[in-house]
């Protein structure tokens, strides 16, 4: 269930020319986590209000923007903004973008907790593959804008407003479609089923948004070399064409085994401590082959996403960290 969060971090991280320390990683990551609560104290109440709406299109549209995308992406902003800006280490452009995505990771992978206690694995692989992502990659964007207000403060207030909208904007996108359709029902059918085409189109322009912007200011980063609080610091060599096609490849692989084998530790606790193994006098073999199993594909997938990472970043896999 968190295995795509700490993936995701990592391959934005490892973007950073001159990483960020783990410790002001992890703390925004928490506070991200720490969101849900002002998000759940504004959503609550204000979800008795949907209830009085017949018309489903104008219900989705507020179930999407009012309940889902303004709090949360609001909230995130606040740890970006209040917390990782004001932070000593907050330093360069490229350290909105990583920032950003560790708040909204934070905030991801509490709710996917929350929803895959009462949905089971399928939810988990589900949202694995679309809401996590959407979520790191709302907060690239958002992360990204905070930077450029930071370091260009006679533009802060156009920025800082895109911090918010771009994001507000891509989650809602995302969201709407989901939840017309789930109020709407057998309704319009073909209406529908054309705005869920927003929903990969919403996460498709995200995905490819977030990467584009972490390329550009790695790029930066390079040309500029580190920042005097750095010090002294190896400048990463350019990525090699032909390396970086493998990288990807390498990522996304490493990434789908990673989450499936999650998936099977998961489902292997799971019937441990609900007692299903016990009641079948092959259950704790076969619990323990999954455990075995599991346990090899996530060592070998997380060694694979690695490499991948260091082919993308113009680093040899046997270069140091």
């Amino acid at each position: 269930m968190v295995t795509p969060s700490i993936l995701l971090l990592w391959y934005f991280h490892s973007r950073d020319a001159y990483p960020e320390p783990a410790s002001v990683i992890w703390k925004t990551f928490g506070l991200g986590v720490l969101t849900v609560i002002p998000v759940l104290m504004f959503a609550l109440p204000m979800d008795a209000l949907v209830e009085g709406m017949s018309e489903p299109y104008v219900a989705g549209l507020y179930d999407a923007f009012v309940l889902a995308a303004i709090p949360e992406e609001a909230a995130k902003f606040a740890v970006v903004y209040w917390y990782a800006r004001r932070h000593s280490e907050f330093d360069e452009p490229m350290d909105g973008l990583v920032y950003g995505v560790a708040a909204s990771l934070g905030f991801a992978t509490l709710e996917n907790i929350l929803y895959v206690a009462n949905g089971g694995l399928g939810v988990a692989l589900l949202r694995a593959l679309t809401s996590v992502p959407g979520h790191a990659t709302f907060g690239a964007i958002m992360g990204y804008f905070v930077g450029q207000a930071h370091f260009e403060p006679g533009r802060s207030r156009r920025f800082l407003f895109l911090a918010l909208a771009v994001p507000v904007l891509l989650h809602g996108v995302y969201d709407a479609p989901l939840m017309i359709a789930q109020r709407a029902g057998s309704a319009d059918e073909t209406l529908v089923a054309g705005l869920l085409t927003l929903v990969p189109l919403a996460l498709l322009v995200s995905v490819i948004t977030a990467l584009q912007l972490s390329k550009k200011l790695r790029a930066e980063q390079l040309a500029q070399g580190p920042s005097p609080q750095h010090g002294a610091m190896p400048t990463p060599s350019p990525t090699p064409v032909q390396g970086r096609g493998l990288g990807i490849v390498l990522v996304l692989l490493g990434s789908l085994v990673a989450t499936a084998a999650s998936l099977l530790i998961f489902s292997a606790f799971v019937a441990l401590f609900a007692g299903v193994a016990a009641e079948d006098e092959n259950g704790m073999a076969v619990v323990t082959i999954f455990f075995a199993v599991g346990g090899l594909m996530l060592a070998g997938s997380i060694a694979v996403f690695r490499i991948g990472t260091r082919r993308i970043n113009g680093r040899s896999a046997s270069a140091s960290p």
